[in-house]
């Protein structure tokens, strides 16, 4: 039987991912928990700008997270080879990070549904699924930048909105991809959980 919320497409390319090499390595508890409390610091610095209005660099820290978890999650299965040209290593490319944040079951869990609802969760997975999709969004997010209609500033594309969905999104990314590998990582989402709750309501509230 085929589960609608298993994304075999995904799983097909993931695949090919964890048969690559990777300069980063996690081979011990110690490393695994460093990175945890590290992603959680990135989600926390984002809630705290969200909080201070400060739109544009909380949502690229939220993208930050979710590099860095898929570069976490990855590391531990891929082969380890600081040899490796930049080039051929998939956790050196953001895009391919962006991509390997989801996994191919993210869509199974209720929780970011309850908030965001499917059509805005298959927005941001559409965005994520196109090389400079979220690419574009987290540059836009802290630097401005010219075109032919003039200049473009991170407070001219990115409001709160978007802010609040895209740190919800990379908690659920760094909740479904990591948590439960370890004890400490069980207890260390205690953190994560508070924030979602909290941008829940205030998300909930417009």
């Amino acid at each position: 039987m085929t589960n609608n919320n298993v994304d075999e497409k995904r799983v097909q390319e993931i695949e090919k991912n964890f048969s690559a090499s990777t300069h980063f390595n996690i081979s011990s508890d110690s490393d695994f928990n460093s990175s945890i409390d590290h992603i959680i610091g990135l989600l926390t610095d984002s809630f705290t700008l969200i909080t201070n209005s400060s739109y544009g660099s909380a949502l690229f820290l939220a993208i930050t997270a979710m590099e860095e978890t898929a570069k976490t999650h990855f590391a531990m299965f891929m082969k380890h080879d600081l040899n490796i040209n930049n080039n051929k290593d998939p956790l050196m490319k953001h895009y391919k990070k962006h991509f390997l944040s989801v996994s191919p079951v993210f869509k199974m869990g209720s929780r970011l549904t309850n908030v965001l609802g499917n059509e805005k969760i298959d927005e941001l997975i559409s965005l994520i699924d196109q090389k400079n999709g979220l690419m574009d969004l987290r540059n836009n997010s802290i630097y401005w930048h010219t075109d032919s209609n003039g200049n473009y500033f991170p407070k001219d594309s990115i409001d709160k909105n978007i802010a609040q969905e895209m740190l919800l999104f990379s908690i659920e990314s760094f909740d479904d991809s990591l948590v439960g590998y370890s004890q400490y990582s069980i207890e260390a989402s205690d953190c994560t959980d508070t924030i979602f709750e909290s941008i829940k309501k205030d998300y909930h509230s417009k």
